[in-house]
């Protein structure tokens, strides 16, 4: 089962510095929310998500899974935690495939005097290697710019920039990765709300070599149990 390949940079360098730069609100009381949803692909592929997240005083936890139409499954379990006063953040995340391995990321972001965000964290993949991660978030009247670096196992470095910008329409997220040899790949995400409370993500992936390929999310909130 084949996952996002660039899913993994704009998760491990971006999502804590943009978390912190929003400053997420403090829930005294712990907080709910389940959803589920469907995919399809430009290939013909298809498949379903659910997933749970889970907010309370400075903490947000989520776990998710897609399975494809051949009922293989990938998992995911997140952890985020805030310190408003102290400008900082952490995230760690483990991704499990199929076959049981997994990939582990771990970041932490702080606010800086000039309102930047730095990152800085580190990613074991799936074959044990292990990338060091580094960037800085910006507000825009927008929404956000992030600029980084990937450095590989064996010392080479690839650029990370990405551009978030809301809209009354909804979120478009842009990713670009600069590879050492020079090439580019682009991950494009278009999030909308629909009149129904649904959601539509859209995601397109370029490759190096320009070819493309597209998924599109469905995602249906899933209503609280009722209380006895």
């Amino acid at each position: 089962m084949k996952q996002d390949p660039y899913y993994k940079y704009l998760t491990a360098i971006i999502l804590t510095g943009l978390a912190l730069a929003l400053t997420p609100p403090v829930h005294a009381k712990e907080r709910v929310k389940s959803h589920a949803g469907t995919y399809t692909t430009s290939d013909g592929k298809s498949g379903t998500l659910q997933g749970t997240t889970t907010r309370s005083q400075g903490q947000v936890d989520r776990s998710g899974s897609i399975t494809n139409q051949d009922g293989q499954t990938v998992t995911r379990e997140s952890t985020r935690t805030f310190d408003k006063a102290a400008g900082t953040s952490a995230a760690t995340s483990t991704t499990t495939g199929p076959n049981g391995k997994t990939s582990t990321v771990a970041t932490t972001s702080t606010k800086n005097a000039d309102g930047t965000i730095a990152t800085t964290g580190t990613r074991t993949g799936f074959n044990g290697k292990t990338e060091t991660l580094a960037a800085t978030t910006t507000v825009t009247d927008t929404g956000l710019v992030t600029t980084g670096t990937i450095t590989g196992p064996n010392g080479k470095t690839a650029t990370v920039a990405s551009t978030v910008t809301k809209g009354p329409d909804g979120i478009l997220k842009d990713t670009t990765v600069t590879g050492p040899n020079g090439k580019t790949a682009e991950r494009d995400l278009a999030t909308t709300k629909n009149a129904d409370g649904s959601i539509t993500r859209t995601i397109q992936l370029t490759k190096p070599d320009g070819s493309t390929s597209t998924r599109t999310e469905t995602i249906v909130p899933v209503p609280a149990p009722a209380r006895p």
